[in-house]
């Protein structure tokens, strides 16, 4: 007879536990399978030469090309994404963008609706400025593409790859899941990846003084330094090889996993390291 009760109590536990438990499912379950796309055209703003831009987004991607002109135009793609169409144009309408003056800095905001529910909504920016500009740019999932600015960028990205063409001045770029690219590049680098492969070619005209430093825990890293390059030099990997062609004066022990050494006059300073993968330095 206790066992008979027993059995029920047992039953009747496990069938509230189901419940519970699928029910948790369903009110967990997330729909964000309809989406709803709008494309705004920011009004230019004047953003005077030599002065700083400051935008972030916390998903999408950010694409800033400098040119010969006085105003920052921004295209913004905003998408919703929901279990309505409806919901999806909802939460897009409710994402207001404008612009802030700062001193000099012009920062250009976007404030997303607070507590989404079932709902999300992504903003992706194409930006045209004055090519003499400072740079402060974030974007949590997306990548971060810059062309033609001189100035000093700074630029992060959690999720995403990070790429600069004909950029000059200090450049620091910084991303945790995603690869670095630099291509014609002046002036001192700071690349940081925490997964990814960096990788840099500086333009013929940058200085051979260059301080340079490439820096990724998981990924290979390629660089192609300035002509004549001057450097006190600090290079190592754990797992993985060093190959060079620059003629480096070696101090201390030449190993295949740490190289310490002088490039010609020792003027800038170039520190590559990697934990998992192999260094390429020209």
């Amino acid at each position: 007879m206790n066992n008979k009760k027993e059995k029920i109590k047992l039953y009747g536990f496990i069938l509230l536990f189901s419940l519970i438990f699928c029910g948790c499912i369903n009110i967990c379950c997330i729909d964000q399978s309809q989406k709803f796309t709008k494309i705004v055209h920011m009004p230019a703003a004047t953003l005077f030469p030599s002065s700083g831009f400051q935008t972030k987004t916390h998903n999408g991607s950010i694409e800033v090309t400098g040119d010969d002109v006085a105003d920052c135009n921004i295209i913004a793609t905003i998408t919703g994404h929901a279990s309505t169409v409806q919901a999806a144009e909802e939460v897009v309408e409710m994402t207001k963008l404008s612009f802030e003056q700062s001193g000099e800095k012009l920062i250009f905001k976007i404030d997303k609706p607070d507590n989404l529910i079932n709902r999300s909504v992504s903003v992706s920016l194409e930006i045209m400025l004055p090519y003499k500009v400072d740079l402060e740019l974030e974007s949590h999932n997306g990548r971060i593409e810059i062309e033609n600015v001189s100035g000093n960028t700074n630029a992060v990205t959690h999720n995403g790859k990070v790429s600069v063409r004909k950029v000059s001045g200090v450049t620091r770029l910084e991303t945790h899941n995603g690869a670095i690219e630099a291509d014609e590049i002046s002036g001192d680098i700071n690349f940081l990846s925490h997964n990814g492969k960096v990788e840099a070619d500086f333009a013929d005209a940058a200085a051979p003084d260059s301080d340079i430093t490439m820096i990724t825990h998981n990924g290979g890293i390629d660089v192609t330094t300035p002509l004549e390059y001057s450097a006190r030099v600090d290079i190592s990997t754990h797992n993985g090889s060093i190959d060079t062609e620059l003629p480096v004066t070696v101090s201390g022990d030449l190993g295949r996993k740490h190289l310490t050494g002088i490039v010609r006059n020792g003027q800038g300073v170039l520190k590559l390291e990697t934990h998992n993968g192999s260094i390429k330095l020209r």
